[in-house]
C-alpha cells in the first residue's frame, strides 16, 4: 500500500491539536504523522510526545519564525509517505479517511491532489447570516456526496484537508511564502489554492473525496461579522501578490454585479467580496505587498 505522511501544522492551540492527533491516532491507514509547531509561545512537544504510543510514526518539529507556508513546507521536508496530506490542528478525521484518500490515488496516477470533505463543528450558536456559500470562506465544503474532479476554482481543495502526490509536490516546488497566514497577525491566506493552481498547470487531475471527511472549527471568532470583512480583505491582498490584468479585470466587473446579488439576496456572501475587491486594489496602489499586521 502507499505510504501516507499526515502534516499537521499548529500554533497555540493545544487543545485542539490534542482532539486531532487523538483522530489521526483512531484512523486505520497507519500514517506517519508530522506536527509542524509554527513558532507557539509554549511549544508542544510534550503534548505531541504523549501521543507516541498511539502514533508509533510520529515526528515533531519547531519551527521558530511564524508562518504556515513555512511550516508546510518543514512538514513536507520532514515527510517519508509518497502521499502527504495536509490538516489544520483544529480539524479532526473521521473514520476511514485516510483509507478514502488513498483509494482515490490508487485509482488513477494522474491525480495530482485530493481534496476531502471539511464539515462544520460550530464553537457557538450559528448566526442566522452565516450563509452556506459564506462558510465555504471558513473552510467548509458544500460540493456534495458525489467524488469527481472540482467545476471550479471556487471548489479547489482547502487547506483543512488537501492531500497530494509527492510526485507531485516535488514537480511544482513547494509552498509559496509570500503567501499563507504569519501567525495570528493577518488573515493573509491563498497559499493552498496557489499550490493546486500549480498542480493543474503541471498536468495532474485534482480529485474531490467526499468521504475523506474532517470535522473542521468554525471558532467564536468566525462567527462574526468582522472576520468576514477581515478575511475577504486578505483574500484580496493575496490575489495582488500574483496578481495579472485578467484578474484585476475580472474583480472591477464583479463588484457592481455583487452589490446587486447582495441587495436581492441578502446573502452577504456578495456583501463581504467586495471587501475582496477593496483589498486587492490597495494592496495593488501600494505598490508593494501589504504588511502583515
Amino acid at each position: 500500500m502507499t505510504s501516507l505522511s499526515v502534516v499537521v501544522c499548529t500554533h497555540n492551540r493545544p487543545a485542539e491539536l490534542s482532539a486531532c492527533l487523538a483522530a489521526l491516532a483512531d484512523e486505520d491507514a497507519g500514517a506517519q504523522v508530522i506536527v509542524v509547531d509554527s513558532a507557539s509561545p509554549v511549544p508542544c512537544e510534550a503534548l505531541v510526545e504523549s501521543y507516541r504510543d498511539r502514533l508509533p510514526e510520529l515526528v515533531y518539529r519547531y519551527v521558530a519564525e511564524p508562518g504556515l507556508s513555512l511550516a508546510r513546507n518543514a512538514g513536507l521536508a520532514a515527510s517519508d509517505g509518497d502521499i502527504v496530506a495536509f490538516i489544520d490542528d483544529d480539524a479532526a478525521p473521521l473514520a476511514g479517511w485516510g483509507t478514502a484518500l488513498l483509494a482515490a490515488f490508487a485509482e488513477d496516477p494522474e491525480i495530482g491532489c485530493v481534496g476531502g470533505a471539511c464539515l462544520a463543528r460550530f464553537a457557538g450558536a450559528r448566526p442566522r447570516w452565516l450563509s452556506d456559500r459564506l462558510l465555504q470562506f471558513a473552510s467548509i465544503t458544500r460540493w456534495g456526496e458525489e467524488a469527481r474532479e472540482p467545476r471550479s476554482s471556487a471548489e479547489w481543495p482547502f487547506g483543512a484537508n488537501m492531500v497530494f502526490r509527492r510526485a507531485a509536490l516535488d514537480e511544482v516546488g513547494p509552498f509559496a511564502l509570500e503567501l499563507g497566514r504569519n501567525g495570528a497577525r493577518s488573515l493573509l491566506s491563498g497559499e493552498d489554492s496557489d499550490m493546486v493552481a500549480r498542480v493543474l498547470a503541471a498536468g495532474w487531475r485534482v480529485w474531490l473525496e467526499p468521504r475523506a471527511r474532517v470535522l473542521h472549527t468554525v471558532h467564536a471568532e468566525r462567527l462574526t461579522a468582522g472576520f468576514y470583512w477581515r478575511r475577504f480583505w486578505w483574500a484580496g491582498v493575496g490575489r495582488a501578490q500574483v496578481a495579472t490584468w485578467r484578474t484585476t479585470l475580472r474583480l472591477l466587473a464583479a463588484a457592481p454585479v455583487r452589490l446587486v446579488m447582495w441587495l436581492l439576496t441578502r446573502d452577504r456572501v456578495y456583501m463581504y467580496r467586495l471587501a475582496e475587491t477593496a483589498g486587492y486594489v490597495a494592496s495593488l496602489a501600494s505598490g508593494a505587498p501589504a504588511e502583515r499586521s
